[in-house]
């Protein structure tokens, strides 16, 4: 993608900064309570306690009042972006980055902040099965057609080399079928009804330990693939409209600015202390096993699910220019959309906007990322050192 089509990038840190100038003056104090809708695209769970953490115990001392919402589908935190429902949603990047630039000025949509620079989803395969050639001719489980499963099924297959059909049986390719929600999967996998079923990621915690993880119950078990961190799987959008409005007097573009602040600090404090994220979350998810939520508590930060820095700010391969450009190579390859989107396809702000995290990241400072941390491997660090500008942090 040519660096004209990112241009407006570049203008619209000029316009948002004479915005965000204004607002200095109108930061709503403690006293004074400002409420913002946020939706989500599925049901609470760990990839969103640190949000969480943040909504209750950062952003109150801000004045800002947060009420999330968890949709049952994922197209359905979009829609109630642009129909008015929510100020934020956290949404995949298909609906926001292939899907929003529209006619209507309510899809005029921009992505502000994201902090996981890889999906929460992987692929786990049984039958002892450690090759995706293996799965020619056996059955793939995702949660269907139009889902970021099924998307994910396409891209890793295809990069893998290896030929899938949809749905329908076909000689020498793997067939990739919806397989429902998690549990229903995970039962298919280890029945044998399915080779390899792509989940949740927090999934991989019920196949860790060697009483299950053998042949009677459908294993071995092995992570066929995880979701890739070249491009952009989520992001926090807003409405263009909403950026250029106020909130209770206080400019929308200074409170977007406070709330990715409290967004990454809980990013940040749950990295540092994975206990704090282990207490949180069970007192949030009572229903969870608590070997789930140890489990996450390491895997989230040490797979980038949880990520300091934000998304929009790094560099090397993971600049924002490359970054989108790699996203929507992922989405005509998977087929969600026919030819690329241009970033100026959303005015004045872009559909990917740098500006708001840059502004939040500024304001809390660099973080020094906990080298001695069970997770950080020498690769951890090298790609922490290669991916984050000096400015921003480093690792320890």
């Amino acid at each position: 993608m040519s660096t004209v089509k990112f241009l407006p990038i570049i203008v619209a840190v000029i316009l948002a900064g004479t915005l965000v100038y204004v607002a200095y003056s109108n930061v709503p104090s403690a006293s004074t309570t400002v409420t913002l809708r946020v939706g989500y695209p599925d049901s609470l769970d760990e990839s969103d306690i640190s949000d969480l953490y943040a909504y209750t115990h950062i952003l109150p001392a801000e004045g800002i009042n947060v009420i999330p919402t968890f949709y049952d589908a994922p197209p359905l935190s979009y829609k109630g972006l642009i129909s008015g429902q929510q100020d934020i949603a956290f949404d995949t990047s298909a609906q926001t980055m292939a899907l929003g630039p529209g006619g209507s000025p309510s899809e005029q949509t921009t992505c502000v902040t994201a902090y996981a620079m890889a999906g929460v989803f992987l692929t786990i395969s049984g039958q002892g099965i450690t090759s995706p050639s293996q799965m020619i001719g056996k059955v793939a489980e995702d949660f269907g057609v139009g889902t970021s499963t099924r998307s994910l099924d396409l891209y890793d297959f295809a990069q893998a080399g290896v030929p899938v059909s949809q749905d329908v049986p076909k000689a020498g390719t793997v067939e990739l079928i919806n397989g429902g929600g998690n549990i229903a999967r995970v039962h298919d996998l280890e029945s044998g009804k399915a080779a390899a079923i792509t989940v949740d990621d927090f999934i991989l915690a019920d196949f860790t330990s060697p009483s299950v993880n053998n042949t009677a119950n459908g294993g071995p078990f092995h992570v066929l693939f995880y979701a890739p961190s070249n491009y952009y799987d989520n992001c926090f959008a807003v409405r263009d409209s909403w950026l250029q409005s106020s909130t209770n007097g206080v400019p929308n573009s200074k409170l977007i600015v406070t709330y990715i602040e409290a967004i990454i600090q809980a990013q940040r404090d749950f990295i540092s202390n994975p206990s704090l994220m282990v207490s949180f979350a069970e007192s949030q998810l009572p229903l969870t096993a608590p070997s789930e939520i140890n489990f996450t508590s390491t895997f989230y930060p040490g797979h980038y699910t949880y990520w300091p820095y934000g998304a929009f700010n790094l560099q090397g391969p993971w600049n924002a220019t490359g970054m989108y450009n790699n996203t929507q190579k992922y989405f005509i390859s998977t087929g969600i959309i026919t030819s690329a989107v241009a970033n100026s396809s959303v005015s004045p702000y872009g559909v990917v906007n740098s500006h708001f995290e840059q502004e939040a990241l500024a304001a809390i400072g660099p973080y020094t990322y906990p080298g001695s941390a069970s997770w950080v491997t020498p690769s951890f660090k090298s790609w922490v050192t290669e991916t984050v500008p000096s400015s921003l942090g480093s690792i320890s």
